[in-house]
């Protein structure tokens, strides 16, 4: 597959752009510490790849008679936000540079991430990578998230490309059932979870790295 044969490239944000998951997994299990919640690190592996209604939806189920989930959940955000400020919010490996890549090579980027809208343009502009897409659409511009492909035929529309004939870099399950229903190419970058039999299936490539996936291009 070449750059020249594709419409364009759709990417997740956390755990593909940023290497943010891990830091949503410590402050749930910091929370689970504090209120005495059993299976927390299980329980938020669920929600990778979710928006925040299914998210609240997954915790409610697991905790809803112990604890205020709203509450919980907005407790979990501050944590998230006070790890950051302190040590900021790491890219992932490879993301600038192959986000410059493509963009040298005018390929339309878009990015579909479960993370509300105001919170995915705060942490493109931190980063400075803002205008590297296009289209930006968030979780909360849509009724149905991941694994349903609503999400990414909404940014192939908005982007004015063919889903058959548009990447998309994921790496949770969520996230590649979401573009497999799409009918687009996913592209797997496992990042927490290793991929099953049954994901595999349903991706194109499967890569380490950010990095690999730029190489792959340039080949």
């Amino acid at each position: 597959m070449k750059l020249s044969e594709l419409d364009g490239i759709v990417f997740d944000m956390d755990g593909v752009i940023f290497d943010s998951e891990v830091i949503g997994l410590e402050s749930w299990e910091r929370l689970g510490k504090k209120y005495g919640l059993t299976n927390v690190h299980e329980n938020a592996m669920k929600c990778i790849g979710r928006s925040t209604v299914d998210t609240m939806a997954i915790l409610e189920a697991a905790y809803g008679d112990k604890v205020s989930i709203p509450e919980l959940y907005d407790e979990a955000k501050a944590i998230c936000a006070d790890i950051i400020a302190e040590r900021g919010l790491p890219l992932k490996s490879g993301a600038r540079e192959l986000l410059s890549y493509l963009k040298e090579r005018d390929i339309k980027v878009g990015l579909a991430s479960s993370t509300s809208y105001k919170g995915v343009i705060k942490n493109l502009k931190g980063a400075g990578l803002l205008d590297y897409f296009h289209v930006i659409i968030g979780g909360d511009m849509i009724k149905h998230s991941k694994p349903q492909p609503e999400i990414y035929l909404l940014a192939c529309e908005k982007l004015g490309v063919r889903h058959e004939k548009t990447v998309a870099v994921e790496d949770s399950y969520n996230g590649i059932k979401a573009a497999y229903n799409a009918k687009m190419i996913p592209i797997m970058v496992p990042d927490l979870i290793a991929p099953t039999d049954e994901i595999l299936s349903m991706v194109y490539k499967k890569m380490d790295s950010l990095d690999a996936v730029l190489e792959y291009f340039k080949a």
